[in-house]
């Protein structure tokens, strides 16, 4: 996987909050899929979020996709993983912290080729997740678990990727795209986009 990301943390629309439910998550995933490597930990998320976004108009997580060559990949996972490889790149973060030390990545070597292993070594915080977060990442974990790389890959190169893939410079999934990709209408976008300036209006 490239290390496009691995330089800054690149999570500064992320609250210490917004930490805490991505770890729960994480832990989730890992959890009910003991030993999966980042591909299929970072594609489950993304399709259980994307897909509970354009349900329900709010994201599971935060945590902004760049898209890679393999799929969109989670920033602040990503480099929260990294770190607990032990990468020097990657400052020791007090947030990403949160994260890494709570994983572990194990290397396993089959046929000349090097693939990361991640298990939780903590148990997920099930109050940072409501209901329709953890029945769309059940949904998910059911759906990619077993897939292989390159059909988990080839799944995850939807119209949001594709957008952002062919984009100059950093290479940001819109969330809007995402929720498209999903299968959301016109309406729903609009509905959304309606509620979140209320909740601005209200919040100010």
């Amino acid at each position: 996987m490239e290390t496009v990301l691995s330089k800054q943390t690149r999570h500064s629309n992320m609250s210490y909050d917004d930490f805490l439910k991505l770890k729960a998550v994480v832990l989730f995933v890992l959890e009910k899929c003991p030993s999966i490597d980042m591909i299929h930990l970072f594609k489950i998320i993304y399709f259980a979020d994307k897909n509970h976004f354009a349900t329900y108009g709010r994201r599971i997580v935060n945590d902004t996709f760049f898209a890679m060559q393999n799929g969109p990949v989670p920033s602040a996972l990503y480099n929260a993983v990294k770190l607990a490889k032990g990468d020097k790149t990657i400052s020791k973060d007090e947030l990403l912290l949160l994260i890494s030390n709570a994983i572990e990545v194990t290397t396993e070597v089959t046929k000349n080729k090097e693939k990361d292993k991640l298990k939780a070594t903590e148990h997920p915080d099930m109050d940072e997740l409501s209901s329709t977060d953890i029945r769309f990442l059940t949904q998910s974990i059911s759906e990619n678990k077993d897939l292989s790389f390159n059909k988990l890959s080839l799944k995850s190169h939807d119209a949001a990727w594709e957008e952002a893939w062919n984009k100059k410079g950093h290479r940001i999934l819109g969330e809007f795209s995402m929720a498209r990709a999903a299968g959301a209408s016109e309406d729903t976008i609009t509905f959304i986009k309606e509620q979140r300036s209320l909740d601005t209006l209200f919040a100010g």
